[in-house]
């Protein structure tokens, strides 16, 4: 069993991540869904993502390797802006 450090969920049974929105260097953004990210390598999509197992229109956990990053559009995974997130985002930062 993996757990998700953000949401609680067990990562392996393909329930979706925390929808709150993400404040990243002050500023909130909505969690890109799987199925909305934008250019390579994203232009095959399957019904569940290869990492995280998430269905279609559901939020990646974060740490996915296919999670798109909502500010830079890089793999949220290595860019750097969500490095400061602290773990279950829902008891730090209210949605607004």
């Amino acid at each position: 069993m993996t757990v998700c450090i953000f949401c609680g969920n067990d990562m392996i049974q393909g329930t979706t991540c925390s929808d709150e929105r993400l404040r990243i260097g002050g500023v909130d953004y909505e969690p890109i869904r799987w199925g909305g990210e934008k250019g390579y390598p994203f232009q095959d999509m399957t019904e569940r993502c290869g990492d995280c197992n998430v269905p279609k229109g559901a939020v990646h956990h974060h740490g996915c390797d296919l999670e798109q990053c909502p500010v830079c559009h890089r793999q949220a995974l290595s860019c750097g802006c969500m490095d400061d997130l602290p773990a279950n985002p829902s008891r730090s930062f209210p949605a607004t």
